[in-house]
């Protein structure tokens, strides 16, 4: 696989995902608390190194093999993924200013596009 076609599968490997909800619900401590620079090191070094990481140096054909694999091609287009990107910059903002609602709908987001094809599978089903 070339880096371009490696790069979607790295969402899915678990020291990444570990990485971007631990980062995020740090991140979002930080800004409460008006850290700015603080929070947006946490929100931005870590996933980013994580990513350049495992794109360059594991072996993700596992990943793309995986049912999970074929879900995130089906359903993650890069449109979702920039709706997902949307969505933690909400919780982020939303953080910073205390509005907890929006930070919760900004989570909302970033779920609901995880769930994108469950969703379509169920309304299909109807």
């Amino acid at each position: 696989m070339t880096l371009t076609e490696r790069a979607p599968y790295h969402q899915i490997h678990p020291l990444q995902v570990f990485t971007d909800v631990g980062t995020a619900l740090i991140a979002i401590d930080l800004f409460c608390q008006r850290f700015l620079v603080p929070g947006l090191v946490i929100a931005i070094v870590p996933p980013v190194l994580v990513s350049a990481a495992l794109i360059r140096e594991i072996d993700l054909e596992p990943h793309r093999r995986s049912s999970l694999g074929g879900y995130l091609r089906r359903f993650m287009p890069r449109w979702v993924q920039a709706l997902r990107l949307f969505g933690g910059g909400v919780a982020f903002l939303a953080a910073w200013k205390h509005a907890a609602a929006l930070v919760m709908i900004g989570l909302g987001v970033i779920a609901a596009c995880w769930a994108n094809g469950v969703v379509r599978r169920a309304a299909a089903l109807l």
